[in-house]
């Protein structure tokens, strides 16, 4: 009935920063789980029946043969607790999930690569620069936090350093992340890769932007949270 999907059972949780949390899912008779690449996702099932799923960034260090870790949000934007740690994550819960999805991402000597991430969507982007970083390619990243105690994966970013340029903004109102996305991308070759993930309204920002100077086929926005269709 479920073929295709694998049962985990959450074994345990604890917090990233404020409104985030990890989520240890651990798979049934501790079985292995299919292997993934830096800034995989995994699509955690709502609804089976309906096709609804939640897309999760994976986190690759903390994640184990038996055991897939992935972060979710607890809190919105607007400090309301929102439902997921409460339900769907509990420790003991038992769940389904499909098999990680891995990003695409082909390396282009002659491209320069622009990274933008809010909120969860750090986790994949930061996925994107370690796997740039493995090939010797430069990149620069822009990474977004409403506050410090909301920003996540700093300590891994700060280890990419040595590779990439790392922008931290934290705390920029609309308009200053406005100009801040404005200024990162302009001027720009037409060949140039962005990578964006985050809050709806983040990339939409940066696709406007980047829409000027680049490409269209390269621009990549990387969707996470509640998807009505399997993945293709």
């Amino acid at each position: 009935m479920y073929d295709g999907l694998i049962e985990v059972t959450v074994s345990r949780t604890w917090p990233l920063a404020t409104g985030y949390r990890a989520v240890e899912l651990r798979a049934k008779q501790d079985a292995a789980l299919p292997s993934f690449d830096e800034g995989a996702m995994l699509d955690v099932i709502v609804d089976a029946h309906a096709n609804r799923s939640r897309r999760q960034p994976l986190h690759r260090k903390a994640s184990r043969r038996e055991t897939y870790v992935v972060g979710v949000r607890t809190q919105s934007d607007a400090g309301v607790e929102t439902r997921a740690d409460d339900t769907m994550f509990r420790p003991g819960s038992e769940l389904l999930v499909r098999p990680p999805t891995n990003l695409p991402l082909a390396v282009d000597e002659r491209a320069r690569y622009m990274l933008f991430a809010g909120g969860l969507g750090v986790a994949p982007i930061a996925g994107i620069a370690q796997r740039l970083a493995d090939a010797g390619k430069p990149f620069e990243l822009h990474h977004f936090a409403q506050s410090s105690d909301r920003t996540l994966l700093r300590d891994e970013l700060q280890a990419l350093a040595s590779f990439g340029k790392i922008h931290h903004r934290v705390g920029l109102s609309v308009d200053e992340i406005a100009q801040a996305v404005s200024h990162a991308l302009s001027p720009n070759g037409a060949n140039a890769q962005v990578y964006c993930s985050g809050p709806p309204r983040l990339m939409d920002l940066i696709h406007g932007h980047a829409s000027e100077w680049v490409y269209p086929r390269n621009i990549h926005k990387i969707y996470l949270g509640e998807r009505n269709a399997a993945p293709v």
